[in-house]
């Protein structure tokens, strides 16, 4: 029905919890956008690190996450006032994120080593790093609508990984 003008280079999108807003990457510029949907408008531009690429809302929507591929830069943004409220890194190539909705723990996978990052969203700090099957290459990751299985799809290794998103075990 249109097209909305993201910014230069976007790669990923979220929608905000309340639906009026989407946060979009934009690789080439070192940013992300705020849309607001009902004016097609963005409406605030937040700068980042180099090749931001995931962008993913908190499950309260307070924040939202950008990650950058380059330099494996987590930037977590509060939803109100655009502000960079927390940085933090994760080993290179960061594709996406993912939340559990009650436990103030999130999901981030590095391509490049093949791993996957626990996040403790309170603190804004790498608790645990899994180390996925040889080959693997993650790049996006989902919930089980539970919240009990995280499935992470391994790329260029042709398969995917589901793993316990409590006891962090891959089965």
């Amino acid at each position: 029905t249109g097209k909305i003008n993201a910014g230069s280079d976007p790669e990923e999108f979220a929608l905000s919890k309340d639906g009026t807003k989407i946060y979009v990457a934009n690789e080439d510029v070192k940013s992300a956008s705020v849309i607001n949907i009902a004016t097609a408008k963005v409406e605030h531009v937040v700068l980042v690190g180099q090749e931001p690429e995931g962008v993913a809302v908190t499950p309260d929507g307070k924040q939202f996450y950008v990650t950058c591929e380059a330099g494996g830069d987590i930037f977590v943004v509060d939803a109100a006032s655009y502000k960079i409220v927390a940085q933090f890194k994760v080993e290179p190539r960061p594709r996406n994120a993912v939340f559990l909705s009650d436990a103030g723990i999130g999901f981030i996978p590095s391509e490049s080593v093949g791993k996957l990052n626990v996040i403790d969203t309170v603190n804004y700090k790498v608790l645990k790093t899994i180390t996925l099957p040889e080959g693997s290459r993650p790049m996006g990751v989902k919930l089980s609508p539970n919240g009990k299985m995280l499935y992470v799809s391994n790329g260029r290794g042709g398969t995917i990984s589901v793993i316990d998103s409590h006891t962090y075990a891959i089965l």
